[in-house]
């Protein structure tokens, strides 16, 4: 399970990854015994949403290491590709969820105030395992009430994905680094190209990067208030609506592509705002075409940039917890998440596997530079709803319904009913 492009299902993301559909019936990485068995061993079972065969190879391999040195724990691996999220409600509400379970920051609030999820701070200290050893911005996306329910795996940032040819025609000499320098940009290579630089959409997951680079919140830092109408956040939102309306960046509908990486690979935009996902579409539907990822630019309250990122859990209900912890602690762990990093692609949670897997990824430092600072795509309980109506909110302001104060206004509205405050 990694963080995929928001704009798209999962079936559409293996299709852009070029990967067959992994079969949903579980793999077995051990063998498939329940408590204490004829030859001692303890069977642990997990399950997670592989994008990829490619991901759950990776992930098997690691699994079978984990057992060849904990030959007392077998983990029986249950791999889901079609609807993980209904799948892992059914069975958490039927009492047959795993006993380690991917999930993602976006519903995780709702996860972690169901009481769904055993609390895992006392067996980090006691193992010793230090949180501030993760990029902060992951560990902050899976607790709650002070307490952590999940140890971030992996993560994806939002970066600036751009034609270095395109910014050479229009003699755009540096990479813009701040709002100023993005639209100046834009400007030179609209008029350059005869049309828009940037290719993005009216979703939230892409407007809120920018509400943070301006200074703004959706929630209060006590998690008592809805702020999301505030100036901070509707500077951002006439900076990014802007663009569009001064003709300098077009939705992906627009130019007719399935999503901004779409339009990218086709030669219809010179910059979007993605992740690293795009990197292997670009692999499959692009290969000869070249780009530069960068930092987003910063707005007038710094950098921000967005943290899609995955944990693994432990089930409340388990009767196995010390020793799925014992299997989390190794895939999270300096070498285990070594391992996956690098087999995999995907940007490791832990700082100091960074050298490791830039080593490999030398081009993804873009990405990984932004986990410094990134904040998590998380909304509070009831975030994933809000997320749906906040996008209904910007397509009405993108297609000429609504004012940048009237989409606000009517965002704060779904997000007061909505969202569930502490």
């Amino acid at each position: 399970m990694t963080s995929r492009p928001p704009f798209l299902s999962r079936r559409d993301t293996l299709k852009l990854l070029g990967a067959a559909p992994v079969a949903a019936a579980a793999v077995t990485a051990g063998p498939r015994t329940r408590g204490v068995a004829a030859q001692d061993t303890t069977e642990v079972r997990l399950t997670s949403a592989p994008s990829s065969p490619a991901e759950q190879r990776v992930l098997e391999g690691l699994l079978q290491e984990f057992m060849a040195a904990n030959p007392s724990i077998s983990v029986a691996y249950e791999p889901v590709t079609a609807e993980y999220d209904t799948k892992l409600q059914t069975d958490l509400a039927a009492g047959t969820a795993a006993d380690i379970f991917a999930y993602d920051s976006l519903p995780a609030p709702d996860l972690m105030q169901a009481g769904v999820l055993e609390p895992m701070g006392e067996r980090l200290s006691e193992a010793q395992v230090d949180t501030a050893d993760f990029f902060p911005g992951l560990i902050e996306a899976f607790t709650y009430e002070d307490e952590l329910y999940g140890v971030p795996k992996d993560f994806s940032t939002l970066g600036m994905v751009y034609d270095p040819a395109a910014f050479e025609a229009a003699n755009v000499t540096a990479v813009p680094t701040t709002w100023d320098e993005l639209r100046a940009a834009a400007e030179a290579i609209t008029e350059a190209q005869g049309s828009p630089a940037i290719v993005y959409g009216p979703n939230f997951d892409r407007y809120i990067a920018f509400l943070y680079q301006a200074g703004g919140a959706v929630i209060n830092e006590d998690r008592s208030e809805i702020v999301l109408n505030s100036p901070e956040a509707l500077t951002a939102l006439q900076y990014y609506h802007g663009l569009y309306t001064d003709g300098l960046a077009a939705t992906y509908t627009d130019v007719g592509a399935q999503w901004p990486g779409d339009a990218f690979s086709k030669d219809q935009a010179a910059i979007v705002f993605e992740g690293p996902w795009l990197i292997g579409f670009m692999a499959e539907n692009a290969p000869d075409k070249a780009y530069e990822i960068a930092e987003l630019p910063a707005g007038p309250a710094g950098k921000a940039t967005m943290a899609f990122t995955v944990a693994y859990g432990i089930n409340a209900n388990s009767e196995v917890k010390d020793e799925a912890f014992q299997v989390i602690s190794y895939l999270t762990g300096v070498e285990g998440m070594t391992k996956w990093s690098t087999g995999f692609g995907v940007l490791p949670s832990r700082p100091a596997v960074a050298d490791a897997y830039l080593a490999e990824f030398p081009r993804r430092v873009g990405f990984l530079n932004g986990g410094e600072y990134a904040r998590p795509w998380q909304l509070g309980p009831g975030g994933t709803r809000f997320s749906a109506n906040a996008n209904a909110e910007l397509q009405g302001l993108f297609a000429g319904q609504l004012t940048p104060e009237q989409a606000l206004e009517n965002m704060q509205s779904r997000a007061e009913q909505d969202i569930r405050l502490d």
